[in-house]
């Protein structure tokens, strides 16, 4: 079986895994946030993790996944990464703290995605949307392609590795904290979906409106699929922002893809 770990909060990631599923079958899709607080032990004819970069390295999510996780000895595993640019080191990073771990890895990849942090820039929608999806839906052939091979490709960024850890553990210092600037507006209905797709638990519901508890990650999937477009993280520019989700995603399939994380994080679930 063929299996793959993902960590995706706006779909990018989803769309990628499953686009792998469908060319390398039979294949499991698995969420990371499954395992927040459980040791993951990993085995299969084919294993790959699937994530996004962040701050130039891992999610928080990812890196909590990595610390905790067992692969079976001999196990092909390969890493597939995506950012909006330059992924600087992110991906050797990655490659490097598993091998910490005595894990080895037989591939590393990346491919170009749309953006989705919004403070850095306005996430794109409509026709540049899709144009980024298919472009990162075809690069899967590639992938798909060198992975049937067996190759081993060069790991993108060897030479930037250790400027992204400082970058990345920087970026993460505070973030925790910073869910103080996120708030909801009149527009907020109560539906409470912010805080399903929150992919640590951060957030919860009383009286009607969400409340953070300070474990966030900074992901802002909970600014993305607020079908009320009620969520904001500052009183400037943030309500004019574009809410992004990969254009093959629907609302109600990652609404799926979060509640099975909330089944049994013991037990990976069918994606």
């Amino acid at each position: 079986m063929h299996r793959l770990y993902v960590y995706s909060s706006t779909g990018n990631s989803l769309a990628l895994a499953e686009g792998l599923a469908r060319r390398l079958p039979p294949a499991e899709v698995i969420n990371m946030a499954f395992f927040r607080e459980t040791t993951v032990r990993v085995s299969g004819a084919r294993v790959g993790f699937i994530f996004p970069v962040h701050a130039f390295g891992l999610p928080a999510v990812v890196r909590s996944f990595f610390s905790r996780v067992e692969v079976e000895p001999g196990c092909p595993l390969y890493l597939l990464l995506n950012s909006a640019g330059l992924p600087l080191g992110a991906p050797a990073l990655a490659e490097r703290l598993l091998a910490d771990r005595a894990i080895s890895v037989q591939s590393v990849f990346h491919i170009p995605m749309a953006g989705n942090y919004p403070p850095l820039s306005n996430p794109p929608a409509g026709e540049k949307s899709r144009s980024l999806a298919d472009r990162g839906e075809q690069a899967l052939d590639d992938v798909a392609e060198t992975l049937r091979r067996g190759d081993r490709p060069t790991t993108p960024g060897k030479g930037w590795r250790f400027l992204s850890e400082v970058i990345n553990r920087r970026a993460f210092l505070g973030t925790a904290d910073e869910d103080r600037r996120f708030f909801a507006s009149n527009d907020c209905d109560g539906c409470s979906l912010c805080s399903q797709v929150c992919p640590v638990g951060n957030i919860t519901f009383s009286d009607g409106r969400p409340h953070w508890h300070h474990r966030c990650t900074g992901c802002f999937a909970c600014f993305h699929w607020c079908p009320q477009k009620a969520i904001q993280y500052n009183r400037t520019n943030s309500e004019a922002r574009n809410r992004y989700h990969h254009p093959a995603i629907s609302r109600s399939r990652y609404l799926d893809w979060c509640r099975e994380g909330q089944l049994s994080p013991e037990v990976p679930r069918k994606g």
